[in-house]
C-alpha cells in the first residue's frame, strides 16, 4: 500500500529531463532539507514576479522603478505567502484529512479555506500596503515641529514622537477603512471565482509537501491583480470599479 502509493505521488515530484524538471528536483531536496524556509522564499520570489508584472504593467513612462515597494513585497511573501499559508494548509490536513479521496471533505476543505484564509489574506494585504507603501501624512511632521524640543528636553521630545505618531495613526488607519470599503468586496467575489477552482485542484491532486508551492504559483496572476488594486490611488477605485 505504501508502495503504490508513493509510486502514484512520484509523477508530481519528480519529473524526467528539462529546465522545470531540473528546478522541481531542486526545490523537493531543499524542501527535505529546510521546509519552512523554502516554502518562505519561493512564495517571496512568486511574490516580487507578480509585483514586477503589476508595476510594469502600470508604470507611467518615465517612471522610476519602486525599489522600496519590491523589498517590502519579499516581506509579505515570506510571512504570509511562504510562512502563514504553510501553516494554514497543515491546520487543514488535519481538519480535513480525506479530502483528497472524498468530495464532501475536498468540498469543506476548499469553503474553509475561502470562508478563513481568503478574506484574512485579502484584508492583511490592504492593511500592509497602506502602512508601508502610503506617504505619511504631512500633519505628523507639523506637529511634531510645534514642539520646542530644545526648551522641553527628553520629555518634550517624546511627547512631540508620541503626539506625531498618533497622528500617522489615525492618518493610516483613515486610509485603511476606506480601501477596504472601496476594494475589499469586489476583491473577495472575484477571489473566489479564481481561487475556488485553483484549491480543489490544489487539495485533490497536489501532494501536502507541495501545496504552498502549486499556491504560490496560482498566486502570481492574483498577486499581480491585488498588487494593482492596493497600489492606486483611492480615486481611481471607481474608475476601475
Amino acid at each position: 500500500g505504501s508502495v503504490g502509493a508513493r509510486s502514484a505521488a512520484a509523477p508530481l515530484l519528480v519529473l524526467r529531463g528539462g529546465g522545470a524538471a531540473a528546478l522541481l528536483a531542486a526545490y523537493t531536496r531543499a524542501l527535505s532539507a529546510a521546509p519552512f524556509a523554502t516554502k518562505g522564499a519561493s512564495a517571496a520570489v512568486v511574490a516580487v514576479a507578480a509585483d514586477g508584472i503589476a508595476q510594469s504593467l502600470t508604470r507611467k513612462g518615465g517612471e522610476a522603478w519602486d525599489w522600496a515597494r519590491t523589498r517590502w513585497i519579499v516581506v509579505w511573501g515570506v510571512i504570509f505567502s511562504g510562512w502563514a499559508n504553510a501553516l494554514w494548509f497543515d491546520l487543514l490536513s488535519r481538519l480535513f484529512p480525506e479530502a483528497r479521496h472524498s468530495g464532501i471533505a475536498l468540498a469543506q476543505k476548499v469553503l474553509a479555506n475561502q470562508l478563513v484564509m481568503a478574506p484574512a489574506l485579502s484584508a492583511a494585504f490592504f492593511a500592509f500596503t497602506v502602512l508601508t507603501r502610503t506617504p505619511p501624512p504631512a500633519q505628523s511632521s507639523e506637529a511634531f515641529d510645534r514642539f520646542d524640543l530644545e526648551k522641553r528636553g527628553r520629555i518634550g521630545y517624546v511627547r512631540a514622537l508620541g503626539f506625531a505618531l498618533s497622528v500617522w495613526w489615525a492618518a493610516k488607519w483613515a486610509a485603511l477603512r476606506r480601501k477596504l470599503a472601496a476594494e475589499l468586496l469586489p476583491t473577495l467575489v472575484r477571489g473566489n471565482a479564481y481561487w475556488t477552482v485553483v484549491q480543489t485542484v490544489n487539495f485533490r491532486f497536489v501532494p501536502p509537501q507541495c501545496m504552498v508551492l502549486f499556491g504560490n504559483l496560482a498566486s502570481c496572476v492574483w498577486t499581480t491583480y491585488l498588487c494593482i488594486v492596493a497600489n492606486r490611488a483611492a480615486g481611481d477605485s471607481s474608475r476601475n470599479s
